[in-house]
């Protein structure tokens, strides 16, 4: 029998030699996602939920996803020379093969088609993969931290040409990703809403709570008494359970949320009330992440001898903590992959293949933008169809930005939709930050809570003058404090402890969101605009222009610009 590399090679040789491998992640049952590497370069990628609108799309295989990826680059599944699967379950069921990829290959999507060889990666080595490979750094250190995959939550590497190394692990008990998460229910959240925490730990100062975890030469200990489990599954139910019960000890009792109908949806909503030991807890929890990752920062450092550093796993979409790591004078360069969470994990897995092959990208990955794209020209289509009252725009940058100085909220839909948490000016609702009310008006429309921050996307050329020590910021995940001028022009984007998550926007990466804010710096004279995900609470980003109408009617948006039509509720 062939092994999976002889496989690859066989294959390879019948299409000229480009290796093509599709990466699948949702195999801890959430974030189902798929990417398309071809010859060592990301072409396609995208999640699940996008497409199935169930955020996190739990318990779902990335068909939709995969089919998309394809059809992008114009193969089928038998044009696939490895399907790489982001988890490796053998340290507890020796019976592999999964379950993940088989589901996907017997979809009706692609039943029939010829099989692929299959290759397993590591769940943390995905991870790594992803922030290393489109680093565009060819020698870097490598730390990811996660809540677990395949039993492992921290990991502390190395990256080197196509070489990725992994020199210390961390186990389930010792989950940075499960504290924070067990903050997250304390304070009445739920998984996947651990971002809620960090806009609100902003609003106090932390208390001299002692730091539960003890730093060690080798890396860190978690203080919890954790009896062994028969699963994985139940060692992290122990884990959050106890950590949710000593930020019950040393603040109070948790937040309790309650539940109730609401009459216009007709759906169950929450409603939550936080006592001011929510806020100390919420301080001190991100406090202690920060210490701890800026411990395994300096380890990472000392132990490689390289000052790059790359962020891969859940955490590293802890913005706050990702500035204090730039800013603490320990790394010279930091990457983090925009799709830090799982749903980066199946384009990591591509990219590892491809690394073991020689391959990987050829230049840094500073676009997030490798989702679907549609035609002007079936947008006003559908438009027409719809017979919704639109218009094209003459010069839609100079249009939209008059829709935005007439105090307009608008839902901006350009090119291809991102991957990741953070909308990036292609899949976003934008408005002029420059009265504090507006950040009220977008997060009423969005229904969010009031307390949590909206960040801005500046260009890149102009950022000295509204924030401090931002690096590069291509992703909107690293915080930073403002500068006196943004807080005069700008206060819709500057949070309560004077932070701000910016986007530096670049011409050679968005032209045409670029372009926009170059139209908006001609009518207003401020190249910065409030930029935040387009979507609804509890929903994905939109995808499509279907998804994005559906949106626009069902919120208090102004005005909907899809390529270049531009779409309003009323007269403009």
């Amino acid at each position: 029998m062939l092994s999976v590399f002889e496989r690859i090679s066989s294959n390879k040789a019948k299409v000229g030699g480009a290796l093509i491998v599709l990466g699948i992640s949702g195999g801890l049952g959430h974030d189902a996602a798929a990417g398309l590497v071809i010859d060592g370069e990301v072409v396609a990628c995208a999640e699940e939920e996008r497409f199935v609108r169930r955020k996190h799309a739990y318990g779902l295989t990335p068909a939709n996803a995969a089919m998309y990826c394809l059809d992008y680059a114009g193969i089928t599944m038998a044009d696939i020379d490895c399907l790489a699967v982001s988890w490796d379950p053998r340290h507890r069921h020796p019976d592999w093969p999964t379950t993940l990829h088989e589901r996907l290959l017997g979809h009706p999507f692609f039943a029939g088609s010829p099989r692929p060889a299959v290759q397993v990666v590591g769940h943390a080595r995905a991870h790594a993969a992803a922030a290393f490979s489109c680093s565009g750094f060819t020698d870097a250190a490598v730390l990811t931290v996660d809540g677990q995959g395949d039993a492992v939550s921290t990991t502390l590497g190395r990256g080197s040409g196509t070489e990725l190394t992994a020199d210390a692990s961390f186990g389930i008990r010792d989950s940075l990703g499960f504290f924070y998460l067990a903050l997250t229910n304390y304070l009445g959240f739920e998984l996947g809403e651990e971002g809620k925490v960090m806009g609100l730990a902003s609003y106090t100062t932390p208390t001299s709570t002692p730091n539960p975890f003890e730093l060690t030469g080798d890396g860190y200990r978690s203080p919890l008494d954790v009896a062994a489990a028969d699963s994985d599954h139940d060692t992290y139910r122990a884990v959050v359970g106890g950590w949710k019960q000593w930020f019950t000890d040393r603040f109070g009792p948790p937040a309790i949320p309650t539940y109730r109908v609401d009459p216009i949806r007709g759906r169950a909503r929450v409603d939550l009330t936080l006592a001011p030991h929510h806020y100390e807890a919420a301080a001190a929890g991100q406090a202690e992440l920060e210490r701890v990752l800026l411990h395994l920062v300096e380890l990472a450092v000392a132990g490689t001898g390289v000052r790059d550093l790359v962020i891969g796993g859940g955490v590293g979409l802890n913005c706050t903590a990702n500035g204090v790591v730039e800013r603490s004078g320990l790394v010279d360069r930091l990457y983090v992959f925009p799709a830090s969470g799982d749903a980066g994990t199946g384009l990591g897995a591509a990219l590892a293949v491809a690394a073991e092959n020689g391959e990987r990208p050829k230049a840094a990955i500073e676009t997030a933008a490798f989702g679907p794209e549609f035609a002007d020209a079936d947008i006003a289509a559908l438009l027409h169809e719809l017979d919704l009252p639109s218009c094209e725009a003459t010069d839609v940058a100079a249009d939209t930005a008059a829709l935005l100085d007439r105090g307009m909220v608008v839902g901006w839909v350009q090119g291809r939709m991102e991957i990741g948490p953070r909308a990036l000016g292609n899949r976003s609702i934008l408005a002029l930050p420059r009265e504090r009310r507006v950040h009220t008006a977008v997060n009423n429309i969005k229904g969010r809570e009031q307390w949590r921050p909206l960040a801005p996307s500046i260009l890149a050329a102009d950022a000295d003058r509204y924030v401090t020590a931002a690096g590069r910021a291509p992703f909107m995940l690293t915080a930073c404090q403002v500068t006196d001028r943004a807080r005069e022009e700008v206060p819709a984007v500057v949070h309560v402890d004077g932070s701000c998550r910016p986007q530096l926007v670049r011409e050679e990466t968005n032209a045409c969101y670029a372009g926009l804010l170059d139209a908006v710096t001609a009518a207003t004279g401020t190249p910065v605009v409030l930029n935040t995900s387009f979507n609804q609470a509890g929903e994905p980003l939109v995808c499509g222009p279907h998804d994005a109408i559906r949106s626009f009617f069902a919120s208090g948006l102004d005005a909907l610009v899809m390529g270049n039509s531009i779409v309003t509720k009323r007269p403009t």
